[in-house]
């Protein structure tokens, strides 16, 4: 595989400005800077393919992530203590079925893999209990605020099963909420990565950031063909360090980066409709979440329309991102 520098696309990026995120609770005192840390560790720790989720919240409809956050919220609202190591470490699940369901009843959840969510769960409740005394906060104290190194915040998070992927795309997620909830002050913030997903792959293939130039794996991408777990960790790490040269060439940060990609990675370049690119006019305007994210003079094309090659060749169009089972991400 070979990486882009991403000029022209850094450049169309620095158009738009990331409005700011209204799932972000900024915390002060101790107590709320250890209840939201807790709260997205133990929410990003299960956000794997929540592509089944959906419902009606608060008399709006949401999919995926953001009907996940919100959920979470709302218990978080109506139990303060819902989201530590102690409650979690033997979480059932028609618990989890019941937290993320419009009206509370397990049966009307349409989260699916619960036993793995569920076990995930468990897991990282016993790595705080045993290590940190129940509390994530600890975990950070212990890294003393460093992300590398081998006592730093992403070796101790590999320690839990659902922080485990050797890419580090959930454990770079909770490391940008904990940072922008104001939770946690990241001595090496500098060493932050992006956080590569489906989304975010789909994008970087389709646009050229990162070329394949292997035959076969590039058949099997365009195909959705299953691929290895090492060939989906080399796909993810050439696209994180695409991402790099792309953050070089931007006057947004990793954070805005990431906000902009995935959002457009789940409405522009979406995997249940054609790309909103090219010759394809968009007309999800209704349904569209890039534009609650993104401040985007929308002309009813994606914003990097004319200089990604999917919008220029139906050749990289038909990318895909990779094929294969994983609770990494």
């Amino acid at each position: 595989m070979w990486i882009k520098p991403g000029v022209c696309l850094a450049e169309r990026l620095d158009r738009v400005e990331v409005l700011p995120d209204e799932t972000i609770v900024r915390a002060v005192p101790p107590e709320e800077k250890r209840r939201e840390a807790n709260l997205w560790f133990f929410l990003v720790a299960i956000c794997q393919s929540t592509r089944t989720l959906e419902g009606v919240l608060d008399g709006a409809w949401y999919r995926g992530w953001d009907y996940m956050v919100r959920a979470a919220r709302r218990r978080l609202l109506q139990e303060p203590d819902w989201f530590t190591a102690r409650r979690l470490a033997s979480v059932t699940g028609d618990d989890l079925r019941a937290l993320f369901s419009d009206d509370g009843v397990p049966e009307h959840s349409t989260l699916d893999r619960i036993e793995e969510r569920v076990a995930q769960w468990r897991d990282a409740a016993r790595v705080l209990l045993a290590q940190y005394g129940g509390d994530v906060m600890a975990l950070y104290a212990g890294a003393e605020g460093r992300l590398e190194g081998a006592g730093g915040i992403l070796a101790r998070l590999s320690a839990c099963q659902a922080y485990s992927d050797p890419v580090e795309k959930k454990s770079f997620l909770l490391t940008m909420f904990a940072v922008r909830s104001g939770a946690w002050e990241v001595a090496d913030l500098g060493a932050l990565k992006m956080p590569i997903d489906y989304h975010i792959m789909r994008v970087a293939l389709r646009s050229g950031m990162v070329i394949v130039r292997n035959g076969a794996l590039a058949g099997r991408l365009k195909a959705r063909e299953p691929v290895s777990a090492e060939e989906d960790n080399r796909v993810r790490e050439a696209v994180r360090c695409a991402c790099d040269a792309l953050l070089r060439n931007s006057r947004h940060d990793a954070f805005e980066v990431d906000q902009i990609l995935w959002s457009m990675g789940r409405t522009c370049c979406f995997y249940d409709y054609e790309p909103i690119c090219g010759e394809n006019t968009c007309q999800r305007r209704a349904q569209c979440t890039f534009l609650r994210g993104v401040a985007y003079d929308c002309p009813g094309a994606c914003l990097w329309d004319g200089i990604c090659r999917g919008s220029r060749d139906p050749a990289y169009r038909a990318y895909w991102e990779t094929s294969l089972y994983t609770h990494y991400y």
